[in-house]
């Protein structure tokens, strides 16, 4: 009774440590992620990072649980037993007996390298079927409307199949230990009736010891077995912390320096000769920015796709590395502000907008669920009450995957809500508009109008009528600002604004950028 409740005790207390690494590695991985710029993102997957979440934690566990039971099993037990034999009935038979077990060493070392190469090229293998699927459950979609589900059907059956003869392959080298665990102590056990019987003749041991001796070396056999399972889960381990290692030594690209100032948001932005390329390229994205918004102004960023727009508004938050004394908040160098107190100041609506997978309400009051009695106002702002009435559970209606339930406006307009729930006192727009009709849009800018004044707002438009308001409008190519000025002042000056200005009024204002 004594031996069952330690051993449950044990049990409890090991497997429950397996299960406590595997939470708090996972933690680990989770804060590592979301401190990392998009240069970690584009070097790992979404399907790698989940691998190495799942499966690569889980043998951490396994190795934590049932790995290290293994090892007791496997060391303390059979040392305990060999004493017994060693002392109770003959030290000589016990040596002879168990001088073939370290055979068993010498056929792990054989496989351990065998092990970790499987086992990494399994994880490999599971990492590319997870990105497979994340593709094609984001992308139903298209995968629908261009008739490809065969096709999809095919290629993931092709990584399935992968994936089972690599995992098939790698518990084939495991299964090598069994009859390893059962051969070398078969050897033991020869050696043991050979001489055993030889002292037995000898009168040096009786008959009943040598008896006893046999039991106790067949009680053996299952140390045998432990040691070679034990090896198999380490090894798992080890291939598992490789991965997950150069995950957690990772270096942020951007990081909060020394003393970091708290950015107060008054809102006025300088930029000064200001280049930026990223990591990786040899051309440069911007090239010699330089312009002043006074805190409470609008401004408006417009030109052909690719002309650096984007970049421009994401530098705003510091995504990335930036040129130092190059960029400037409040007369500060945006650099030494602390990253948490800058992004939130400012509200952010990215060209690709991110639903998550919740209700409506759950998306708008994404992180500020003390602003719900501000909801409908924000929804309100973002014309999205008319929506409402479509949506079957309202508020309560469910987004579904990246938003997949609702239409491209309502998607933006949810994401345009987000924002102003926060009420930031700088607002990026980046081309945040792009789905919605003219009369949709001119409502939204009007709300925007009535409720920014004092704020600073920044708007990237492919339609110009989003950005007539704005005190400054900057025109980008290939990086460079080639026309600053109002709408009026860029109106009377022949150049690309006036142009398209015109030909997108011809147009019906629907006219897209080529």
């Amino acid at each position: 009774m004594l031996f069952r409740s330690i051993s449950y005790v044990w049990s409890t207390l090991i497997f429950a440590g397996a299960d406590q690494i595997r939470r708090d590695v996972r933690r680990r991985l989770m804060r590592k992620f979301l401190v990392q710029s998009p240069v970690f993102f584009e070097k790992n997957t979404t399907g790698s990072l989940m691998a190495k979440s799942t499966n690569d934690v889980n043998a951490l566990g396994d190795f934590a649980g049932f790995g290290l039971m293994s090892l007791g099993d496997a060391t303390l037990y059979p040392l305990g037993i060999l004493a017994i034999m060693a002392l109770t009935i003959s030290w000589k038979l016990t040596l002879a007996a168990v001088l073939p077990l370290p055979l068993l060493i010498v056929v792990t070392k054989k496989l351990e390298s065998r092990i970790t190469s499987t086992f990494e090229a399994a994880q490999e293998a599971f990492e590319r079927m997870n990105e497979r699927v994340l593709e094609n459950v984001s992308g139903v979609r298209v995968v629908r409307a261009f008739v490809r589900e065969e096709e999809q059907k095919k290629q993931f059956g092709v990584q399935a199949e992968d994936l089972f003869r690599k995992n098939f392959l790698f518990a084939r080298i495991i299964a090598l230990f069994t009859p390893s665990a059962r051969i070398i102590p078969g050897i033991s056990t020869l050696i043991a009736l050979g001489l055993g019987s030889y002292f037995v003749s000898t009168g040096e041991i009786s008959l009943g010891n040598l008896i006893s001796f046999f039991v106790y070396l067949n009680l053996l056999s299952w140390p045998m077995m432990a040691f070679g399972e034990y090896i198999a889960v380490a090894e798992q381990a080890v291939t598992a912390m490789d991965r997950i290692q150069e995950l957690l030594d990772y270096e942020e690209e951007v990081r909060d320096v020394p003393e970091a100032l708290d950015y107060e948001a008054k809102g006025s932005i300088c930029f000064e000769n200001f280049s930026f390329t990223y990591p990786g390229s040899e051309v440069p994205t911007l090239e010699d920015i330089s312009f002043t918004l006074a805190s409470g102004q609008t401004l408006g960023l417009v030109g052909k796709i690719g002309s650096g727009k984007t970049t421009l508004v994401r530098s705003l938050m510091h995504l990335f590395p930036l040129p130092s004394n190059s960029l400037y908040l409040d007369g500060q160098p945006i650099e030494k502000y602390s990253l948490a107190s800058l992004r939130g100041r400012i509200g952010y609506v990215p060209q690709q907008h991110q639903l998550f997978s919740r209700s409506v309400r759950d998306n708008v009051l994404f992180g500020i669920e003390e602003q719900e009695d501000n909801l409908i106002c924000a929804l309100y702002k973002a014309d999205f009450l008319k929506d409402l009435e479509l949506l079957p559970h309202g508020l309560d209606t469910l987004t579904g995957e990246r938003g997949i339930a609702l239409s491209g406006g309502q998607k933006q307009r949810i994401s345009i809500a987000r924002a102003l729930l926060r009420e930031p006192d700088i607002l990026i727009l980046d081309d945040a508009l792009s789905a919605v009709d003219a009369t949709t849009e001119s409502r939204i800018l009007s709300h925007l109008q009535d409720d920014r004044e004092g704020k600073t707002t920044i708007i990237t438009a492919h339609r110009l009528s989003a950005v007539t308001g704005a005190h400054l409008i900057l025109v980008l190519e290939r990086g460079r600002i080639t026309q600053r000025g109002t709408h009026d002042e860029l109106m009377a000056v022949d150049g690309w604004y006036r142009e398209q200005f015109l030909h997108q009024q011809l147009e019906g204002g629907n006219h897209e950028y080529e």
